[in-house]
């Protein structure tokens, strides 16, 4: 259970499609009747083409809580990938969630779904036997597919009830669900002759695209040849002419899906008759038949109509909004990008680790670090902030509280899993759902973008410092100093300014490499310098000309005699820590900064005075001997 509630997970694609969207309407009213919460993980991407090939959103399906949700349900032909679906199914099992699948099969789960052979059977029976027609062509889906094979079987099974010979390569194309490959289909037939009387097609999208390439070349349908289609969607009915399809009563599978779900928390067994649902057949003016009537038609163009406009003005939003998110400064800013009234009723959870700004998590695998909330419209604070994951959105009692379903959708960026982005809006407006693919996409992007940008600034920041910075001492290289030297010197604001320039140089490096090694010369010529660094101010420009000499300009008054005190307190903690002995004999010298400032002067009269301080060493190492 989930904030008291018992919860069911809908794992599907798509949310805006009208089917899909119609679907988690219907299921989420006859649930809430029961208390029963509905959360819905959707992918916005078909990926049925490319098993080998899965994208980064369908990780989405990884962050279902199966071990708190009482049922999963499955929309396998949605999905449309087997290694996806027999994933989701597997984590199922291993957490004894039981798994309701629609539209598909797999062992150990209640599968329910339409008969939709029995649906096709009617539109092959209603051109071959209602009207007669003895050339008949199967316009089928992809080589191989469940759906489309099975209808192949029930268009050969009506034609030799009919006593219609079959042929294979005369009689069937394929226009593999889509467009194209549709179009492609049909002009072959009309350019080879062979155009048939009936055109019975395995889904609308090749319905509505075999009539529009017959009507291009001159031809009419119904009167040339009759087109029919598969699916029922919103379009064939307000088409000219309108589409004879099969129409899948989603109103009437999700009350039945919601009616096995209960079935099964309440450890009913499930009657297999309740599991099929009856497509039915529309005869329509594509088969001359006459146009069927439904207002509910011209209410589904308007809805069409206003998403199509509404989508035309969110585009300029979403590429501005990109656009912003990359080039921010932090992450603070990047989300703020996020127009609060075109991304509401939403937040987004990312991956901790992928925040990292010294290193690439798109280029690189990087150990999980935990959550982090990235944007929540409903929160006016700071943005971004740790998350404990299980919680799964922040405020989700207020947000479960509306009675509305959850919508989870994945955040990626370069073929890499960012984190998710849910969505409560607290209507079922087609309108709103069909804006989430824009908004996922467009955060996915625009935060993906952002924080890929920050890492190349990193690395080109890191190749910078490489050439910049002394590698064992950390401090400015000479042609690096010089740089800044000049920035110093010639800036107006530093005219007259007191500078300091200390010389430092290490006592003994000779003998230490002798006797200890080079090694240890190297360690205590690194001690100098950090000795030199973090005892002058911060804006001293600390640079190694070379060997064990070091120089710090300082601008401005400075304490030196702190300076000097700090660091031989830090050299003998050097010693000690290094088990030989580290010191320097240190001069400096005093001037004022000019544009005609030398710094080779500057550095010579720092240098006399560091030389008089280690000739004093020497005399008094000689002395001690």
């Amino acid at each position: 259970m989930i904030c008291g509630k018992k919860t069911v997970a809908l794992c599907t694609s798509r949310v805006y499609d009208p089917n899909t969207h119609k679907l988690i309407e219907t299921l989420n009213e006859s649930l809430k009747t029961q208390d029963i919460q509905l959360f819905v993980y959707a992918m916005n991407a078909d990926i049925y083409w490319d098993e080998n090939s899965i994208p980064a959103e369908a990780d989405i399906f990884d962050y279902v809580p199966f071990d708190r949700v009482e049922a999963i349900i499955l929309m396998d032909e949605k999905i449309k990938s087997k290694t996806v679906a027999g994933k989701i199914v597997s984590r199922a099992k291993k957490f004894g969630v039981p798994v309701i699948v629609i539209d598909g099969e797999y062992e150990g789960t209640i599968n329910i779904g339409f008969d939709y052979a029995a649906g096709f059977e009617a539109a092959v029976r209603h051109v071959v036997e209602d009207h007669g027609i003895r050339d008949v062509h199967y316009m089928a889906g992809f080589k191989g597919n469940q759906f489309s094979e099975e209808r192949k079987e029930v268009f050969k099974k009506v034609l030799a009830e009919n006593k219609i010979p079959y042929n294979e390569e005369t009689m069937v194309s394929y226009g593999e669900f889509w467009a194209t490959p549709t179009r492609i289909c049909t002009q072959k037939l009309i350019d080879e002759n062979r155009l048939p009387k009936a055109i019975i097609c395995a889904n609308d999208v090749m319905a509505i695209n075999a009539i529009d390439v017959i009507k291009k070349a001159g031809l009419s349908v119904p009167e040339d040849c009759i087109v029919t289609g598969f699916d029922g969607y919103d379009e064939v009915f307000v088409m000219t002419p309108a589409i004879a399809t099969v129409t899948c009563d989603i109103n009437r599978q999700a009350e039945a899906t919601a009616k096995i779900v209960l079935s099964v928390l309440q450890g009913e067994k499930t009657d297999p008759e309740e599991c099929r649902v009856l497509p039915t057949f529309i005869p329509n003016e594509s088969c001359k038949c006459p146009r069927a009537a439904d207002l509910a038609n011209t209410v589904a163009m308007n809805r069409l109509n206003a998403s199509f406009y509404r989508y035309q003005d969110d585009i300029g939003k979403i590429h501005y909004m990109i656009g912003r998110m990359m080039t921010a400064k932090d992450g603070e800013e990047a989300v703020s990008c996020i127009q609060r009234d075109f991304a509401k009723y939403m937040c987004c959870i990312a991956k901790s680790e992928c925040l990292r700004t010294d290193k690439n998590y798109f280029l690189e695998d990087l150990e999980s670090e935990g959550y982090s909330v990235i944007y929540d419209s409903g929160y006016d604070g700071k943005q971004i902030q740790e998350f404990d994951v299980r919680e799964i959105v922040p405020r989700l009692d207020e947000i479960c509280a509306g009675g509305y379903p959850l919508i989870f959708q994945a955040l990626d960026y370069m073929g890499k899993f960012i984190g998710y982005a849910c969505y409560y809006y607290q209507t079922y407006e087609i309108t709103e759902y069909a804006k989430t693919p824009n908004i996922t996409e467009m955060i996915g992007a625009g935060f993906g973008g952002y924080l890929n940008m920050r890492c190349q600034k990193y690395l080109l920041a890191k190749v910078e410092n490489m050439y910049k910075y002394d590698a064992l001492t950390g401090l400015y290289n000479r042609l690096a100093f010089l740089t800044a030297f000049d920035t110093l010197k010639n800036d107006p604001e530093n005219k007259g300014v007191e500078l300091t320039v200390l010389m430092s140089d290490l006592n003994h490096l000779k003998s230490i490499n002798d006797n200890l090694g080079h090694d240890a010369g190297d360690r205590a010529i690194a001690a100098v310098a950090t000795a030199l660094k973090e005892n002058s101010p911060e804006n001293a420009l600390c640079v190694r000309f070379g060997g064990d000499e070091l120089i710090a300009f300082i601008p401005g008054k400075c304490d030196i005699k702190g300076i000097l005190s700090g660091i031989s307190r830090d050299l003998e903690m050097a010693t000690q820590e290094n088990g030989f002995e580290i010191s320097a004999s240190i001069g400096y010298y005093q001037t004022a900064i000019s544009s005609e400032l030398n710094f080779e002067e500057a550095a010579k009269h720092a240098d006399k005075s560091m030389y008089i301080e280690k000739e004093k060493s020497r005399s008094s190492s000689a002395g001690a001997q």
